[in-house]
């Protein structure tokens, strides 16, 4: 375990996250902050994506320092189906003779 001091500094750094879940249409679903360290922010947004796969996830941080907005145009359910398209055109591929 860390020390008092080490705890402190590490609090110090983190980020107050905003985010925002919605359907495909855009309207709102749920929103929650979560306080993160910058080095776990882009971690919470694909875990978020992952959990709520159908919908949108939107992260947002208005950090006087750094601000930002992290979002992605499709869905992680949609993502998941395209990579599953390509491998399989890959595999249908690969298995032609030449």
């Amino acid at each position: 375990m860390g020390s008092y001091i080490e705890c402190i500094n590490k609090l110090r750094n983190m980020i107050k996250v905003d985010f925002t879940v919605s359907d495909l249409s855009g309207k709102v679903i749920k929103t929650y902050a979560l306080n993160l360290e910058p080095s776990q922010i882009l971690v919470e947004v694909d875990n978020a994506r992952e959990v709520w796969d159908e919908y949108h996830v939107r992260a947002k941080s208005d950090n006087p320092i750094a601000p930002f907005e992290v979002f992605k145009t499709k869905t992680y359910k949609q993502e998941m189906m395209e990579r599953q398209w390509l491998l399989d055109l890959h595999d249908e591929v690969c298995d032609q003779d030449f």
